[in-house]
Formats: C-alpha cells, structure tokens, sequence
C-alpha cells in the first residue's frame, strides 16, 4: 500500500525535492540489498518457516515507527529499516517455493507465487490510494502495518507443522554447495538483470511522482493505474506461463519481456500526455514483467542446489534491493536536472541492451550437480 506512495508522501507532504526523495528511496534499497543477503544465510541456517514470519511480524511494527519520522536522517533510518527487516522474507519464500515444488511445476509454483503477489499489488496500491487521497497518510502507514501483522500471524498458524517434500532430504548427500559470489556465471546473469530491474522499478519510484507533478493525476487514479497492473497479472500470469514454459528455455522469455519494459517507457516518449500515455505504459511493463519475471526466479533456481538455494535466492533478490538502491536516486535525479522524458530515453535504452545481454549468456543448469567420485 505504501510504496508507490512514498515518494508523492515525501515530495508534496513533507516537502523535500526530488533529489532529496531519491537519497531518501536509495535507503529503501540499501536495507533490502541488506536483507535479502542476510535473509539468505538465515534461511540457510535456520530454515525459511521461521525467518519468514519473525520477518511479517517485525515489518509492522518498523512501519508504525515511519509515521513518527519526518527529518532527513530519521527518514533514511528508518526507511532503511523497513526493507532490511521485510526483504528476510524474500530469499526464504523462493526456498520455501522449491521445497514444496516437483522439478516439473516450479515454473507453475513461482507463477502461483507470483499471482498472490500481484493480487495483493492489485488491491493494495487502490486501497492505498483511496486512503492517502481521503483520509491522509497516516492511516495508510497504519492500515499497511496491520495488514502486515496479521499475515504474520496468519502465517505461523497455517504452516509450523509443513514439513518439505521428503526426496529433497535424499537428494542432499552428494551436492556440491558452492557461494553464489563466487561462482561467475551467476554473477554474470544478475548483473544485467540487475540493469534491466532498475529500469522497470521507475513504476515504483518515478513514474507516480511524474504522474502527480506533469499529469496532474491524483492518488486515487494514480493508485488505480498502479492497481491495474497487479490486476492484469493476477488475471492472465498463470495460464500464459503454462503455455510459454512449454516453449524456448527460461532465458528467452526474460529477453521478450525485457523489450515489452523497454516500450512501456517508449509509450511516455510517443503517446501524446494524459490517461492514453499512462495506460499504454501500465499495459506495456505489465506485459514484460509477465513474460520475464517467473522465469528470471527459474533461471535463477537452476544455478542452486538444496544445500545452498537460500544463499543463491538471497542473491538473486538481492538484484531487486540492488537496483531499489540505483532507481530512485538515478531516476528521480534524472528527472530534477534532465526532465522525465531524458529518463524514459535511458530506461528504454537500459531495457533494450539488459534484455540482449540476458539473451546470449551461455547457462548452465546446477539444481542437480553431484560431485564426482
């Protein structure tokens, strides 16, 4: 709910320039480079139930303490402190994903995972939007902190008694754990993606603050086209990734949906300002992050085996706290000193090259690598 508000929040509540917003966002995005690092290793260590709902619990509680903060460093810290405690979450859920899915549906389960994301991205930009557009801010940091409360709660009583699928355990002898930062041809997979993830979360930190300040949208449609997106996925995701996992191998879906990120920011470039420019960008990045996503978390997967995927997942969410820390400084300075349709040239640009990139790396599936005898 609070995301794809907190830089309007920033900017035209608290008053702080649009540099100042991107300082502010690039903490969001150092916590989460943090936490998904760290939620990988404790995932690994204590397994991915427990880190998953300490995680929910305590982001509730770092967003009660956000509505108190309204000076520059107070801002930063805690900030940085939300996205340090959820982005726990992240490399624990895509473990938790593989534990419970066969080799033959995890394109299907991370699709699935996907849906109930976007479900709650459809309903929480609209109820956020409505909520910060009728009454204020301070509710909607309050109705995000409960929400995300009680799915913590929710959490520990569906799932302390799941226990994994048991061939995993028989498969773990015999595994070679190797570090993701130490194994290159990972490396040389997130570092494009990480480049093609910057450009498409200006959705999130510029593209509403271009919205509100040059189209002169309000919170509530703002919110309703943010809404859109997560509709559409929720609607259309899971059966287009049942026919297209069929097809070409991970890799090529992520260069497709890279280009679809890449015209969704060319839409604010050729279409005249107003609804039909933001609409054709919302359907355009929505099309990309459906064909690109699931299988980015695929790809990823296959570099992994049991006794190092949470280390491997922590470093592949870490891509997204990555370029949480490049977009919103990059963007939102791009758009102060060069204008926001300089930014949308370099995102298409960045989309276009990340995409190619992906594209001709030479990858090497390890899920079920065994050492040698």
């Amino acid at each position: 709910m609070v995301l794809p508000f907190l830089g309007i929040y920033l900017n035209q509540e608290l008053g702080y320039g649009l540099s100042e917003v991107g300082i502010i966002m690039t903490f969001y995005g150092i916590g989460s480079l943090s936490g998904a690092f760290l939620g990988g290793i404790l995932t690994d260590r204590f397994g991915f139930f427990h880190i998953q709902w300490i995680s929910l619990i305590l982001t509730a509680f770092a967003f009660i303490n956000l509505i108190f903060m309204q000076d520059f460093a107070s801002l930063c810290l805690s900030i940085f402190a939300i996205s340090f405690i959820a982005d726990h979450f992240r490399p624990a859920n895509w473990t938790a994903v593989e534990a419970f899915s066969t080799k033959e549906n995890l394109v299907r389960s991370i699709s699935l995972i996907r849906l109930a994301i976007n479900l709650g991205y459809f309903f929480g930009p609209f109820i956020g939007g409505v909520v910060a557009g009728t009454v204020g801010y301070f509710m909607l940091f309050v109705i995000n902190a409960v929400s995300v409360f009680i799915a913590g709660i929710v959490f520990y009583f569906l799932f302390r008694n799941k226990k994994r699928r048991i061939e995993v355990k028989e498969q773990v002898k015999g595994e070679i754990q190797k570090l993701p930062w130490k194994d290159l041809s990972y490396i040389a997979y997130l570092i494009p993606f990480t480049i093609l993830i910057t450009a498409f979360l200006q959705l999130i930190y510029s593209v509403p603050v271009f919205l509100k300040n040059d189209f002169l949208f309000d919170e509530i449609k703002i919110g309703m086209l943010m809404a859109i997106n997560g509709l559409i996925i929720f609607l259309v995701e899971m059966p287009v990734i049942f026919v297209l996992e069929k097809k070409f191998n991970p890799k090529f879906w992520i260069f497709i949906g890279g280009l679809f990120i890449g015209l969704a920011y060319f839409s604010f470039l050729a279409m005249p300002m107003g609804m039909l420019a933001a609409t054709g960008f919302v359907l355009m990045i929505t099309i990309g992050e459906i064909i690109s996503f699931p299988f980015s978390s695929t790809m990823a997967i296959g570099y992994s085996n049991d006794l190092n995927r949470g280390k491997y997942m922590g470093f592949y969410t870490m891509t997204f706290s990555m370029a949480g820390i490049l977009a919103p400084g990059f963007g939102l300075y791009i758009s102060e000193y060069y204008g926001f349709n300089t930014l949308w040239l370099i995102c298409l640009i960045l989309s276009i090259v990340s995409s190619i990139w992906i594209l001709l790396l030479k990858v090497e599936e390890r899920t079920k690598l065994q050492i040698q005898q």
